[in-house]
């Protein structure tokens, strides 16, 4: 390249609002920024769902139903030559039982700086999305939000945790969002913008309907269907129900009114064998391999429900870390007296 066009493009580089947009100069400066900077293309967003599926099949315990619907459905929707809208799925269950975790694998298998990315977008009911009297505001401020990010990339991931915390009403600003083909929206000017949504993943993460999938997963059991055995279909119905009816952001939901989820998926309540793998990934983070009883002063530490048949642990593998780490450095500490 001559020094003339190194200059325009050093020029470009540092003012970002005057930017090139064709020609061979765009191009080289497209390949120049983006050996710099995060870019919305291949090399910085591989979506990787056969890798998803290999991480979740790996870390995750007790959950095939999770595992398998969320892998397909990933891997469909990335391979479609021409999706007809967004991906939106939601995740239902107990504390514990890996509804973020799988929401945060996803970020890390398609971006190339896994949920460091700027297309990686976490919105947290519980602390951004509380105050009733908020909720115009807040509708206002998830509409820019993603409007933003799509404008800047179309394959963005947008995850909506504790939902069941926000009021509700304030996710149906999200409708043209996940609705079929590009919604048109105005800027506050009255012009017209169309973005691009039908490359987008949504993910919806709420404790709505846990009690039913704990009742549903014991009547299965009772039923004589083994918990390998049982499928999606066993638990969509009740979960949809529950989380139009139950208080939240999903209460009375116009995405589900227009049935705008693709996927209700339930996350499964964990059985002692379950919590015994989790504790074993967790004493083997620190390079130990835990004997039979620090497995079984761990398992002392947790709660198992419902009554009478104490089947699940109540809190999941959620406060495993904790206490395995304590274990670990209870030993150390008393090694270096």
């Amino acid at each position: 390249m001559n020094i003339n066009c190194m200059i325009l493009l050093i020029f470009f580089l540092f003012y970002d609002n005057i930017i090139p947009t064709s020609g061979f100069i765009y191009n080289y400066y497209e390949k120049v920024k983006c050996s710099y900077y995060e870019c919305c293309n291949d090399d910085y967003i591989p979506q990787n769902a056969l890798e998803l599926h290999r991480l979740l099949s790996i870390k995750m315990f007790g959950q095939k139903i999770a595992t398998d619907s969320i892998s397909r459905a990933v891997y469909a929707h990335t391979n479609a030559d021409n999706t007809p809208k967004a991906l939106a799925m939601s995740f239902h269950g107990t504390s514990g039982t890996g509804k973020t975790f799988v929401a945060n694998m996803i970020g890390e298998t398609f971006y190339k700086k896994g949920y460091q990315s700027q297309y990686f977008h976490f919105i947290n009911g519980r602390s951004d999305l509380t105050l009733e009297s908020e909720s115009e505001r807040y509708k206002e401020m998830l509409q820019k939000k993603i409007i933003q990010g799509l404008l800047e990339c179309p394959k963005s991931l947008f995850i909506f945790d504790e939902i069941d915390s926000m009021p509700a009403g304030v996710l149906n600003v999200l409708v043209p969002f996940l609705d079929y083909g590009k919604p048109r929206l105005w800027s506050p000017h009255s012009l017209e913008k169309r973005v691009e949504t039908r490359k987008a993943i949504f993910i919806f993460i709420t404790n709505a309907g846990s009690e039913q999938i704990v009742e549903r997963a014991i009547n299965l059991r009772d039923s004589g269907k083994l918990r390998n055995d049982t499928t999606l279909a066993d638990y969509e119905d009740v979960i949809s129900v529950q989380a139009f009816s139950e208080n939240g952001g999903f209460h009375k939901s116009d995405i589900i009114n227009n049935n705008l989820i693709d996927h209700y998926v339930p996350f499964l309540p964990l059985e002692v064998q379950h919590i015994k793998l989790c504790i074993d990934a967790a004493f083997r983070i620190y390079g130990s391999i835990p004997t039979i009883k620090q497995i079984d002063e761990v398992l002392s530490h947790l709660k198992f429900g419902p009554e009478p048949l104490n089947l699940y642990s109540q809190s999941g593998c959620k406060r495993i870390e904790t206490k395995v780490a304590s274990i670990v450095y209870k030993r150390r500490f008393h090694n270096e007296l």
